[in-house]
């Protein structure tokens, strides 16, 4: 028997959990005024009707939106998933997408005087030139996918009809009830998926369709151009620290060239340092800072961690913001064998240029960076030599050893693995399987988001009901934790009373468990039965104080 705990929880009977709501913020106006999307109902609402499995994006309307007053339904502009109360994922809508639509609600005002029409018309168009060759391969491509899923879905009526419609108590019990009913699911939601999709792809045509020869906005349906409820590409980190939430309150402003002055004319604002700037003042706890935000984190773009990060190539990197002075990059690199390495950089004033070149200012180690090692009194590295360790690359079980004993336990593995690009493998046999896999790739990637947010010390991001204890989600320590238990008896190998010496993560759990069936190897490569099935190697390391002790010979 193999029993594993969930993670731990960051309770403190001298520490009452502070609340802070990002909905709220982000609705305000310093926030940007959006309207918010979420997958749970705010502040003890419920629902009287039992919820599909797949939650409905719930919705918060934004009294002082700048620009889409009483369009929270059509047009959120931010997604967040509070993923465990101690952390929080923000997609914002792309920021050049705002752009495009406040240009056309000002284009298609009674008042707008011709100068100013012409000028936003052109600003207008360089958007779309600007993005219209990414936008054109996306139509493309959704195209080839959607009549892949078509056919997909073509041979799925045809066997979800011939499934039985009653089951008999031996087939419930096998579960093909079940799988029945999955069935026809996955179904309804490749139906769906193919409808919008096919939907946005035309607003795609839509947009790159128009011409600056005979446009007229006011024959333009905005709904036709900017689709309702999508967000766009994600947003670049230049974005993101120019953020378009609105128009000025002087409205569209030329410049001397006569053409839209796109500083002075858009309200911007720079999430990162908006979200660690964000402050209580009735926070009356002892050792409790006022700051609900720790640190922010997210992916840096994979042709900047190439040429300008540091004097070592890495394959991808990771930005920490504790703010504008402190600032970290976890830099990764994977090597033949797909071992992954990682270093940490310290720095300060990272900034992305519209072209996409990153820029920032190393410093020297001290204490108050992200993620606090050089500090801990838990590194297991001398002190003497931290700032020259952590600049090194070493793998994840070197990682592990220095820092498991630390408050922010494998914070250097755990942002790797929820913010490092996940392809999925390759297993097609046919075109349309390959179509198909490409679709989800896309979808995948979708889902990923422009922020990470890490609340401090005894805060929390939910918004269902503030809770006065419980964290967990970040990467505390004491929030990571969790028990794993082996028992069995003397055929199976497993020892008595046998204490694991080396730190492991949940990673390790499945290679575990795989190696004492002799399902997979010493590399965690899957054998003949697995690998028939479409498995791949699997990520993590297996304890070997147990595997090493329990794994049976594999049969053929």
């Amino acid at each position: 028997m193999v029993v594993v705990s969930d993670h731990g929880f960051n309770s403190n009977p001298k520490a009452y959990s502070q609340g802070y709501s990002l909905v709220k913020m982000l609705g305000r106006p310093a926030g940007g005024g959006h309207h918010t999307g979420t997958k749970r109902r705010l502040m003890l609402d419920y629902s009287l009707k039992g919820l599909y499995p797949f939650v409905p994006v719930i919705k918060t309307h934004a009294e002082e939106s700048f620009y889409l007053r009483d369009q929270s339904s059509n047009y959120p502009t931010a997604l967040l998933d509070f993923d465990g109360n101690e952390r929080s994922s923000i997609h914002l809508r792309n920021s050049d997408l705002n752009l495009l639509h406040i240009l056309l609600q000002q284009m298609k005002g009674r008042n707008i005087e011709p100068p100013i029409y012409a000028a936003a018309k052109d600003a207008f168009f360089d958007i779309i030139e600007r993005h219209r060759r990414e936008w054109q391969r996306t139509g493309n491509e959704l195209g080839e996918e959607m009549n892949a899923l078509r056919r997909w879905i073509e041979l799925q009526e045809k066997a979800v009809a011939s499934l039985p419609k009653s089951f008999t108590a031996d087939d419930i019990a096998a579960g093909k009830d079940k799988e029945a009913r999955r069935a026809a699911g996955l179904l309804d939601i490749a139906i769906r998926e193919e409808k919008q999709y096919r939907m946005y792809a035309a607003m795609l045509a839509n947009v790159t369709g128009l011409s600056r020869e005979n446009f007229d906005a006011k024959r333009i349906k905005i709904e036709d151009v900017i689709a309702p409820g999508a967000m766009g590409e994600q947003n670049t980190i230049n974005q993101l620290q120019n953020y378009v939430v609105g128009i000025s309150r002087s409205g569209l402003i030329l410049n001397a060239d006569k053409e839209i002055d796109l500083d002075r004319s858009f309200i911007r604002i720079d999430y990162f340092d908006l979200l660690r700037s964000q402050r209580v003042k009735n926070n009356v706890q002892e050792g409790i800072s006022n700051r609900p935000v720790d640190f922010v984190a997210v992916r840096l773009p994979s042709a900047a961690t190439s040429t300008d990060i540091g004097k070592v190539t890495s394959d991808h990197s990771i930005w920490l913001y504790g703010d504008e002075n402190k600032q970290a990059i976890i830099q990764t690199r994977m090597d033949k064998n797909g071992v992954a390495s990682y270093r940490y950089q310290a720095v300060s004033g990272l900034r992305q240029n519209p072209n996409g070149k990153v820029e920032f200012t190393e410093q020297p180690l001290t204490d108050g960076f992200p993620l606090r090692y050089f500090e801990d009194p838990d590194f297991a590295i001398q002190l003497a030599g931290r700032s020259a360790w952590l600049a090194e690359w070493h793998t994840e079980a070197e990682w592990m050893a220095a820092i498991h004993r630390t408050k922010y336990s494998n914070a250097m593995i755990g942002l790797h693995e929820q913010l490092d690009a996940h392809p999925i493998p390759e297993s097609d046999t046919t075109p349309t399987d390959g179509l198909l896999r490409r679709f989800r790739q896309r979808q995948r990637q979708l889902t990923e988001p422009d922020l990470l947010i890490l609340a401090n010390n005894h805060w929390n991001f939910d918004v269902r009901g503030f809770n006065p204890g419980g964290n967990h989600g970040s990467f505390f320590r004491v929030s990571t934790n969790s028990t794993l238990m082996f028992a069995g008896g003397s055929e199976t190998g497993i020892p008595r009373g046998l204490v694991v010496e080396q730190p492991y993560d949940s990673l390790s759990f499945v290679p575990t468990i795989l190696r004492m069936m002799a399902k997979t190897d010493n590399e965690n490569r899957p054998l003949d039965g697995l690998a028939r099935r479409g498995f791949h190697r699997f990520p993590g390391r297996a304890i070997t104080e147990i595997t090493d002790r329990t794994t049976p010979t594999a049969k053929p």
